[in-house]
C-alpha cells in the first residue's frame, strides 16, 4: 500500500512540476511578446521623432542659411530619401532648389 501511495504522490508531484514549468514558459513568452510590441512602438516613435527633427533642421537651414547648399542638400537627402519625408518641407525645399540650384533637382528628390 505504501508503494502505491508513493507512486501516486510521485506522479502528482511530477504533474505539478510539469504544469508549473509549462506555465512559467507560457508566461515568459507572453512577457517577451509584450516587450517586443513595446519596442516596435518605440521604434516607430523614434523614426517619427527623427523625421520631425530633421524637417525642422532643414527648414531652419533654408530660412537662415540658404547659401549653405552642401549642408542643405545633405540634410534634405536624408530627410526625403532615407526617411521618406514628404510633408510641409517639400514645397519649401522645391522653391529653394529653384532659387539656389538653378532648378536642377537632385535625382533623389521626388517633387
Amino acid at each position: 500500500m505504501n508503494e502505491i501511495l508513493a507512486i501516486v504522490l510521485g506522479s502528482n508531484a511530477l504533474t505539478v512540476l510539469i504544469t508549473a514549468i509549462i506555465t512559467a514558459v507560457s508566461n515568459r513568452k507572453g512577457r517577451l511578446k509584450k516587450i517586443e510590441e513595446d519596442l516596435e512602438v518605440i521604434k516607430k516613435g523614434q523614426k517619427q521623432e527623427e523625421k520631425d527633427t530633421l524637417r525642422t533642421q532643414l527648414l531652419m537651414m533654408i530660412a537662415d542659411y540658404p547659401n549653405e547648399k552642401t549642408d542643405i542638400l545633405k540634410i534634405a537627402e536624408h530627410y526625403f530619401k532615407d526617411l521618406d519625408g514628404n510633408w510641409t518641407a517639400t514645397n519649401v525645399f522645391n522653391h529653394w532648389v529653384q532659387t539656389y540650384c538653378e532648378g536642377a533637382q537632385p535625382e533623389w528628390f521626388k517633387d
